[in-house]
């Protein structure tokens, strides 16, 4: 039986963090050990453009799930979501 991978999400929103943000699922992608889901407000997406020239459709790639930050009823927005916690 296959292990599932443990699930982390990530955040970006309109703070100056969303170069650790990009490094992170990059890092996370290139490492394969983990199924990154990815909320990104839109003032995310706009520092990520202004600060590191990357259009949301190179950030939405590095993840493997891309949640609207205006789904409420998203998976990652429930309690029973299991996540790696540290």
């Amino acid at each position: 039986m296959t292990e599932r991978k443990k699930r982390i999400v990530v955040g970006i929103s309109g703070a100056s963090g969303a170069v650790i943000g990009v490094r992170l699922l990059a890092a996370l992608r290139r490492l394969g050990t983990h199924e990154t889901h990815l909320v990104v407000s839109a003032s995310g997406a706009v520092t990520a453009a202004q600060e590191l020239g990357l259009a949301r459709g190179d950030i939405d790639a590095l993840a493997d799930v891309v949640h609207n930050v205006r789904d409420i009823g998203a998976a990652v927005a429930s309690g029973s979501f299991l996540t790696k916690a540290w």
